[in-house]
């Protein structure tokens, strides 16, 4: 930790979904069995923020919100010849939001199951298991992996934390959502957690930054870094930027009571649970945002008349309903039908429909005609949710255990029954 400094340890491999750039156009043909170097294919990607996934996360954040994506239509006024915006329909749906409870409630609906293993007969042994899992309810640990699995499904990433405060043992989930940056750094031979600082700034009641700070875990030690947004601090962070600082200060450094980094950080490099529906998402948006201009557009009747025009008269009421018409005999007025959505606009809609919902491998509940089902058919129906859940199973499993390892060293502080719970 001597060796390196903050401005090294606020790095991190961003977010990115690669683009189709290059798609099969490496240069080189070959016929036979000939053996030949691979040709270089770079590819390219585009950064995702974290800030982006909140966007997606919010139906107020969508990009069908932003003029820019769908502009609002210019028109001209025939008579003053004056231009006007007139503002589109933007229709916003919170399918991330949806998409993201059906995950977490196959995830975290049950809890997770421990099982004694060994001297099961043991009675101090099946005593210290008691202690190990009334423990784990007591400090609500439950609810820990909820918030960590959450935090991983809408902004990519997560931490838990552990702290011993004067014997105690407290813990914290670190999540983007709530204003935190993490930066992990792992040992590139063993992957083992080597380094863990988290960033966070503090506001005033008018929404500015006051005060930027950093935390650093180390095996042994943790680190408390501020820097300052007043003018002085921003004239020394200007000074320090020429010399390649980066403006944070010490401000304090303790031990943090656990033999290691009490840290379990999780990421899942494709993002948001459903990024893989994103696109789709965006489309279904766009299309019933223009079906809706197209239904206001004619969602009234628009009445016609036939004939000389100063043989026809209209007499109406104050809301613009039509009262009475006098008109002449050879005059006629009548109602234009109404235009009807097409059969392939209604088709893209409910394809769009699904597939949002099939690429993320989260279930429209179906419609059950006819009595009760059996469990098997329950599981077919439900099976694309039941499958993610098993995936989600394995890759969250080093998460788990990782919490598992933090929860005993601290609750077997606190319970001075360390040894017998880590047995």
């Amino acid at each position: 930790m001597e060796n390196i400094s903050t401005r090294q340890i606020m790095v991190r491999r961003p977010f990115r979904r690669i683009l189709p750039n290059g798609y099969k156009q490496a240069v080189g043909v070959i016929s036979g069995s000939l053996s030949v170097n691979e040709p270089l294919d770079n590819p390219t990607y585009q950064i995702i923020t974290q800030m982006d996934f909140l966007r997606e996360f919010e139906p107020s954040g969508h990009a069908i919100n932003d003029p820019l994506v769908y502009p609002d239509r210019l028109r001209q006024d025939p008579e003053t010849k004056e231009w006007f915006r007139e503002s589109v329909i933007r229709c916003a749906f919170a399918f991330q939001r949806i998409i993201t409870i059906k995950h977490l409630v196959h995830l975290c609906g049950n809890d997770i199951q421990f099982e004694l293993e060994g001297d099961t007969e043991n009675e101090k042994v099946k005593d210290t298991f008691f202690k190990f899992r009334t423990g784990w309810a007591v400090k609500d640990m439950e609810i820990a992996w909820y918030e960590a699995a959450k935090s991983v499904k809408i902004t990519g990433d997560t931490a838990f934390v552990g702290y011993l405060r004067k014997g105690i043992f407290y813990w914290k989930v670190l999540s983007f959502e709530k204003g935190d940056t993490l930066y992990p750094h792992f040992d590139n031979v063993t992957g083992k957690l080597t380094l863990f600082a988290r960033s966070y700034s503090d506001f005033d009641n008018n929404g500015n930054t006051v005060t930027d700070w950093l935390e650093v875990w180390d095996e042994k030690y943790l680190r408390r870094f501020r820097k300052g947004k007043g003018a002085y601090s921003k004239i020394k962070q200007v000074i320090k930027n020429l010399f390649g600082l980066s403006g944070y200060e010490l401000v304090s450094s303790q031990e943090h009571g656990f033999t290691f980094i009490p840290v379990a950080y999780h990421r899942n490099e494709a993002g948001a649970c459903w990024s893989p529906s994103q696109d789709s998402i965006e489309q279904y948006e766009l299309a019933f945002s223009q079906l809706s201009q197209n239904n206001t557009a004619y969602a009234f009747p628009i009445m016609y008349f036939k004939g000389e025009g100063d043989s026809i008269n209209i007499e109406g009421g104050i809301d613009g309903t039509i009262k009475c018409i006098s008109m002449g005999p050879d005059d006629e007025a009548g109602y234009l039908n109404k235009q009807d959505v097409s059969t392939a606009f209604t088709k893209q809609l409910d394809t769009l429909y699904k597939l949002i919902y099939e690429q993320s491998f989260a279930v429209i509940p179906p419609e059950v005609r006819s009595g009760d089902l059996p469990g098997v058919a329950i599981k077919l129906l439900y099976s694309p949710a039941f499958e993610n859940a098993m995936k989600d199973a394995q890759e969250y499993n080093h998460l788990i255990d990782d919490m598992v390892k933090i929860f005993t060293y601290g609750y077997g502080v606190e319970t001075e029954n360390l040894i017998d719970l880590q047995n």
